[in-house]
């Protein structure tokens, strides 16, 4: 029983993160007007495609479930407003950039196999 009520614990303080993240994209969108990023299970690819996954900026979810770990009790709340706060403070630039590092890459690479 002690097992389920951990899995179960850590199911909530994960919630509570996404929760978080979820809040504190819709507060930076409203303050700087710039797109969020929407949490869903199904978004549609460049091409026109429908991809079925949770769609989660992990950039803001990882490093609150982390600070709300070290944290201590409460964890939920932790989550909560950590998650929140990594949100309007940071968006999904890292993961942006990220995205614009790998495709430079992905093309540099095609690049030499044609060459």
């Amino acid at each position: 029983m002690g097992l389920l009520r951990k899995a179960a614990g850590m199911l909530f303080v994960a919630a509570a993160a996404l929760a978080g993240n979820w809040v504190g994209d819709n507060l930076r969108t409203i303050t700087s007007g710039e797109p969020g990023h929407h949490l869903g299970l199904t978004h549609t690819t460049a091409d026109g495609q429908l991809a079925i996954g949770l769609n989660v900026a992990l950039s803001n979810f990882v490093p609150a479930l982390l600070l709300a770990l070290l944290a201590g009790r409460p964890r939920t709340l932790y989550a909560f407003v950590s998650g929140a706060v990594i949100s309007v403070l940071v968006g999904d630039s890292y993961e942006r950039t990220l995205v614009g590092w790998l495709r430079g890459r992905e093309h540099a690479y095609a690049d030499r196999r044609l060459s």
